[in-house]
């Protein structure tokens, strides 16, 4: 066998040191990851809430348009009773 000049303390600590780097850099990429999917899911939810608040002016500008204007306030009451 060939000597290396390291002995086996000191081939266990550079082991050792490799081992605790992987395994560190594993756990800032599934962090960096699990941030990345949260902000995703933040940015999807603040699209959804803008995109049901322009659904629901347009259905009320629809039903106000449909029942004459501002003057036919029962014609909307009807409608949205007629919904249910």
């Amino acid at each position: 066998m060939a000597k290396t000049g390291m002995s086996k303390h000191e081939k266990r600590i550079l082991k050792n040191k490799g081992r605790d780097e992987k395994k560190e850099s594993k756990q800032t990429f599934k962090l960096e990851k699990i941030r990345e999917v949260t902000a995703k899911a933040y940015a999807v939810a603040t699209k959804r809430k803008w995109l049901v608040f322009l659904i629901g002016i347009g259905l009320v500008a629809y039903f106000v348009i449909s029942s004459g204007g501002f003057g036919g306030m029962g014609g909307i009451i009807d409608k949205v009773k007629s919904f249910f």
